[in-house]
Formats: structure tokens, C-alpha cells, sequence
């Protein structure tokens, strides 16, 4: 009877170590030199503690129920480790949907406090070419209105002269209504709004080994901290990865700068407003600009960043101008920031990384502050060992502090490279550079905005990097026949 307890006792064990096994081998992210190795040894370590377990005696017996201690020690903690990794696998990429949500305004004098009181009513729309017009049927279904098409220039105006009885717009749209007109938060009142959810347009080529690879990093500004909201981008960096050279090109473009929306004729405009129209827009337009191709976006708000920074215990950054941070809302806090190295929390990176007004060059170096604190996060989560402590609350927070189309095969791929050769990696930041100027925009027709023209020469010279970490030898071939 003792034989056969022993004997359901090793099988049970057995089996759990196998399917630890099985969940670590799922992840497909361990090389197959490691994962041979965890399989040999809780194998070894099974062989062993069934051996003792037979042996008569004591002694054996005492060591055979540590070592089954700890093969089970080792399997649970395997298999919650392993299946939580793949659960934020399977969440935590291709979740590329983009949410624009459009809200109804009505005067804050107005007696309507709900979108059935607008029945037979003048409904105030905005609407350009490149919009998608499934935001007019679905408000046609919930009230029967008189839709007028009027721009942004006429349509706060109509409002207040009762021209028309609310108004229909994209919420990205109001925080540029509210920084030409003061008093827009004070005279409107939002009630009623809805969301229209979008997808990228273009399937992404199945992963079936590493490539260098251009992603669009895009920072938005969306007031609700809702990071699938369609709003302005507030940053726009491409992140060129060549994980054939270990090498990370980062390439900051002004939110200011002035360019041709893709799709777009006549007025150009500032490329944050390409974000209003979703990531795809910001991705074409920068495409069109660089004469490159990007192949994956991720989309963060200003709530990632301070999670993120927090996520890490803060991070280290040396700035070269003394000030105190002129930015402060609900999203980050005013900071005073010293020549040299500075220790910053998550609201105080944002600061830091939002700040233009106490530079001379204003846009130009808040695309430096936005890179070091990139750089800054990067080099704390491969080199704090610490982390790993914190293995389970990462995998948790990570997922919600994005949106990205990367599949999860790019991912695994690169975490078993460099779990393979264990090479350091170099970070190299550039920024493409302007002029401030004022210009009408296609967004905003009728107002001249702030825009920062793009300078040739620095737009050349980015392309050129860009090009040279993707393909090396082709550039180095490239530039001897320009020699010669």
C-alpha cells in the first residue's frame, strides 16, 4: 500500500513538473538552450527524488520530501509565472483599435439637458474630406435633427447667436476651441456623448524572423487620458530597430511642424492635428514627409508616462537648463529642475518632458527632454535587476498604458534574442528641426496657428540615419559611390 501512495505520489509530480514545462515552453520566449536546460534538470531533480523515495530509510526520505518541495515550489510558481507572461502576450499586442468619441454642446444657458430635447432642432456639424461620416448616421438614430454643415471657424459662433441649437464634434477638435476662444468651457455644456470605433486599415505580414523595423511612437494629448481616444499627438517619434546591430534610432518630429496631411490637397497643417484623424493619418503623413515606411505604431497618454516612470522607481535625467516647469494639471505637476542630474517621478518626468517655454528653442528641446526620459526608461527596465521583483504588478500595469499593433511573435522574438546573446544595446536620438512661423491649417481654416516650417537639411539628414541603421551595408555602398 506505501508502494503505491509512493508511486501516485511521484506521478502527480511529475505530471506538474511536465506541465510547468509545458506552460514555460507556451511563452516561447525562453531559447532553446534554456529551455532544454529547465527541462533536463526538473527531470534530474523528479529521477532523483523518486530514487530516495524507494530507498529505505531516514535519511532519503527527509531528502526526497525537500526535493519534492521544491520541485513543487518550482512548478506552481513555473506555471502562474508563465501563464500570466502569456496572458499579457495575447492582450497586450495587436490591440490596435482607435476610439473617436464625439460629444453634442449646447450652451450652458441653454434649458436642453438631454439629446432627446433636440428633437426638430438645427444641429451645428463640422465635417472634412477626410472624415468618416458613420458618426452622422449614428446620431440620426438616437435624435431627429437638422444637420448644417458649418467649419470651425463659424460653428462656436453659430452657437452663441443661436444660429444653431448645439452642436455635433470630434472631442479632439475642443481643446483647439478652447485655446482660441477663453471662455468656451464657461458658455458650452456637453450632453450627450457616443464613440465610433475604428481599426487600422492594413493587415500586418505574418513574423517569421527578425528584421530592422520602423515604429511610430505616438504621444496623445487626449483630455480624458483615454489612451484609444482619437485626439492630437502630442509626440511623434520613430523608434528604428535593428536587432541585427543592437541599435535603436530614435527621431523626434516637432508636434508643430507644418506638413501635407496625407490624402489631403491646398493647406497643409501641423502634424499634431493628423492624430484627430487617427494614428493611420499621423503614420501616412509621416511616411509622406520621410519617404519611409512604417511598419507598427504604439500609442501612450500622458497617464502612461507617469505610471510608467512610477512602474520603474523613477528615473534619472541631466538637464542643461535650470527652471521651474510652467506645466500643471491634472496629469502632471509643476517641478523645479536643476542644471544637472535630476531624479524624477512620474508626473515630474512629464513635466520635464512637456516643458518648451523655458527654452530658447522651445519645440526643438522639449523633443530632447521627450527622448531622454525614453532613453531614461529604457536603460532602467534592462538594467534594474529589482524589477523582477515587481514581475507580477508590470505585466498588469504594462497592458493598460498602451495601444499598438506590434504582434506579440515580434515581441517573443526579440525578448529570446536577447535572452540568447545577452547584447547591450546602443540608443542614438535625432531630431528633425524648424522655424516658427504662423499659417492658416487644414484643420483650423481661417486662423493663423503657430507652425514650425520644416528645415530641408535636417529632414535629409534624419531620412539618411534612419536608412543607414536599417540597412548598414547598403548605406555605407551608397555613400562610396557619392565619394567617388
Amino acid at each position: 500500500m506505501k508502494k503505491v501512495i509512493k508511486l501516485i505520489i511521484a506521478i502527480i509530480m511529475l505530471a506538474l513538473s511536465l506541465l510547468c514545462f509545458k506552460y514555460v515552453s507556451d511563452m516561447d520566449i525562453l531559447p532553446s538552450k534554456y529551455l532544454y536546460l529547465f527541462l533536463i534538470i526538473i527531470l534530474a531533480l523528479n529521477g532523483i527524488s523518486i530514487l530516495l523515495l524507494f530507498i529505505k530509510g531516514i535519511i532519503s526520505k527527509i531528502f526526497s520530501g525537500i526535493l519534492y518541495i521544491l520541485l513543487a515550489i518550482i512548478s506552481i510558481v513555473g506555471i502562474k509565472y508563465s501563464k500570466d507572461t502569456i496572458n499579457f502576450l495575447d492582450n497586450s499586442f495587436s490591440n490596435n483599435k482607435e476610439v473617436i468619441t464625439y460629444n453634442v454642446i449646447v450652451s450652458s444657458n441653454s434649458t436642453i439637458t438631454k439629446i432627446e430635447d433636440l428633437n426638430n432642432t438645427i444641429m451645428g456639424y463640422l465635417f472634412l474630406d477626410i472624415d468618416d461620416d458613420s458618426y452622422l448616421e449614428k446620431i440620426k438614430e438616437k435624435v431627429s435633427v437638422e444637420l448644417k454643415e458649418t467649419d470651425i471657424y463659424g460653428i462656436y459662433d453659430g452657437l452663441l447667436n443661436n444660429e444653431i441649437n448645439s452642436i455635433l464634434i470630434n472631442e479632439a477638435y475642443l481643446d483647439m476651441l478652447e485655446e482660441e476662444y477663453k471662455d468656451f468651457n464657461e458658455k458650452t455644456k456637453v450632453i450627450y456623448s457616443f464613440n465610433i470605433e475604428k481599426e487600422k486599415e492594413e493587415e500586418k505580414e505574418v513574423i517569421e524572423k527578425l528584421e530592422p523595423i520602423n515604429i511610430y511612437l505616438s504621444g496623445s494629448d487626449s483630455r480624458s487620458g483615454y489612451i484609444s481616444a482619437s485626439s492630437r499627438s502630442d509626440v511623434n517619434m520613430i523608434l528604428t530597430i535593428n536587432p541585427n546591430t543592437h541599435t535603436i534610432l530614435l527621431t523626434n518630429i516637432p508636434r508643430d511642424y507644418y506638413v501635407q496631411l496625407h490624402g489631403t490637397t491646398g493647406l497643409k497643417d501641423k502634424l499634431t492635428h493628423a492624430g484627430i484623424y487617427g494614428t493611420d493619418m499621423s503614420i501616412k503623413t509621416i511616411e509622406d514627409l520621410l519617404d519611409i515606411k512604417i511598419n507598427y505604431s504604439v500609442k501612450v497618454g500622458f497617464s502612461s508616462v507617469i505610471k510608467l516612470v512610477d512602474l520603474v522607481g523613477g528615473v534619472d535625467i541631466y538637464s542643461d537648463t535650470a527652471f521651474t516647469s510652467h506645466c500643471k494639471d491634472k496629469f502632471a505637476e509643476r517641478v523645479k529642475v536643476f542644471v544637472g542630474m535630476n531624479h524624477f517621478t512620474g508626473a515630474q518626468a512629464l513635466s520635464y518632458a512637456r516643458e518648451r517655454y523655458a527654452y530658447i528653442d522651445g519645440d526643438n528641446h522639449r523633443g530632447r527632454n521627450q527622448q531622454q526620459v525614453i532613453e531614461a526608461v529604457l536603460k532602467k527596465v534592462m538594467t534594474n535587476k529589482s524589477l523582477l521583483l515587481k514581475y507580477d504588478s508590470l505585466l498588469s500595469s504594462f497592458s493598460d498604458l498602451y495601444i499598438t499593433d506590434i504582434p506579440k511573435e515580434l515581441i517573443t522574438m526579440l525578448i529570446k534574442q536577447q535572452l540568447e546573446d545577452m547584447s547591450s544595446w546602443e540608443v542614438i536620438s535625432q531630431q528633425v528641426t524648424g522655424y516658427g512661423a504662423t499659417a492658416q491649417t487644414y484643420s483650423m481654416p481661417g486662423w493663423n496657428l503657430y507652425v514650425m516650417i520644416p528645415d530641408t537639411n535636417s529632414v535629409e539628414t534624419a531620412v539618411s540615419k534612419i536608412k543607414e541603421v536599417i540597412n548598414p551595408t547598403e548605406q555605407i555602398v551608397e555613400e562610396n559611390l557619392i565619394e567617388n
